[in-house]
């Protein structure tokens, strides 16, 4: 496991923690004045976001936004549809879990080494297990 910090955009940072089939462990961090990421989900993935420092604004399965406060968590199962980001005025931080790990911490890798349009269509075929865009039909 690396200790480096991986950017996956210009507002977010992480540190993996600790990374085993099981699960992936991050500290994330998110500086202020960054855009809302694109709503996506995960088939199978279930996680788990408690919020370290600062306000973070989430966005969950439709419905209005909510903003969590140092101590509060959030839980999001598979096929659950959600974003969020740092719409406060200070820095904000967050402990990441992500069960099962699958190939998450290689997609976001993948992530910080550049976007372009191409490498975004490789994302989203290489890790279609991990992430997907939009809303999950429901079944």
């Amino acid at each position: 496991m690396a200790t480096d910090t991986i950017k996956l955009s210009d507002a977010q940072t992480l540190r993996v923690v600790a990374s085993s089939p099981e699960a992936l462990e991050l500290e994330s961090s998110w500086t202020t004045g960054g855009r809302r990421p694109p709503t996506h989900w995960h088939p199978r993935q279930h996680e788990l976001f408690e919020v370290l420092a600062g306000r973070l604004t989430v966005e969950l399965d439709g419905k209005p936004p909510q903003i969590l406060r140092p101590g509060e968590t959030v839980d999001v199962p598979p096929r659950t549809s959600h974003r969020m980001w740092n719409a406060g005025p200070e820095p904000a931080r967050a402990l990441w879990r992500v069960s099962p790990a699958l190939r998450t911490e290689e997609m976001f890798r993948f992530i910080d080494r550049g976007m372009s349009p191409i490498r975004g269509v490789q994302l989203l075929w290489t890790f279609r297990h991990e992430f997907r865009l939009g809303t999950p039909k429901r079944r």
